[in-house]
């Protein structure tokens, strides 16, 4: 399979000012890092070269800035800032993927997409096979997500009419983290911010071609361990097991 187009994007941006103000917000960053204001008082003049390639999401940032402060001259630069979002770990992932009667025709398109992407190291159909098939979609979701829980499969895809009913079912697996997302930010940020492992989408809400975008680049991203987020995604575990330690006193409790 070929690799992935990328498209480069760049601004050269000249400024030669008396008062330089700059808000720069990243969508790539947590929401209480994604805001940075630039602010130069005095005359100023300054250069900025920057640069986005996408999938695998790149940045570099080269800045340089004189300006005049109390008589003198001073010179600030900022160069070589690049960062990715996606790691160099490319292992090929196993992937389940499992749907009820609503999602059926987008489950065996996608399973095909899949099949033939080489990031992909096994497809597992958990169900349902045709739209006859009245199965809820709660016994499907739990079936996919204790595959990903029990280290069986690495990621799961579920399909319903809305994306909804499978994922509220898939997050009631303890270790699971499931969102239902239908655009490009909300599945990189599924990966890169939550480690979310179980992916959902809806054959009623969303379009076949998009679908399949969605999955190809969901497939590209890997969560760093390293990242500011993964102190957060370990925030929601830990609530996660006293819940769940408590739920199961309960039910212990309420059987005697």
């Amino acid at each position: 399979m070929a690799p992935p187009k990328r498209a480069l994007f760049s601004l050269n941006l000249d400024t030669d000012a008396d008062h330089v103000y700059q808000r720069v917000e990243d969508h790539s960053k947590p929401s209480d890092e994604r805001i940075k204001v630039l602010e130069t008082k005095g005359p100023t003049h300054g250069h900025t070269d920057l640069s986005f390639v996408t999938k695998p999401f790149e940045k570099t940032v080269n800045r340089a800035v004189e300006n005049v402060l109390d008589g003198k001259k001073v010179v600030s630069k900022e160069g070589e800032i690049t960062y990715s979002t996606t790691s160099s770990d490319q292992t090929p992932l196993r992937i389940v993927v499992g749907c009820d009667d609503a999602g059926v025709g987008y489950k065996n398109t996608l399973i095909k997409d899949l099949e033939s992407d080489s990031r992909v190291a096994s497809v597992t159909d958990v169900g349902v096979p045709s739209s006859s098939d009245k199965t809820a979609y709660p016994h499907v979701a739990v079936s996919a997500a204790q595959l990903v829980a029990e280290g069986k499969a690495d990621r799961a895809l579920l399909i319903c009419g809305t994306g909804l009913g499978v994922a509220i079912s898939a997050n009631k697996v303890p270790g699971i983290r499931a969102v239902t997302a239908h655009d490009s930010f909300s599945v990189e940020r599924a990966i890169l911010s939550n480690d979310a492992q179980v992916l959902c989408m809806g054959e009623r809400v969303v379009g076949i071609e998009l679908a399949r975008r969605l999955v190809r680049e969901w497939l590209g991203y890997r969560f760093d361990k390293g990242s500011a987020s993964a102190k957060k995604v370990e925030a929601i575990m830990e609530h996660e097991r006293k819940n769940f330690e408590g739920l199961v006193k309960d039910q212990a409790g309420q059987s005697c």
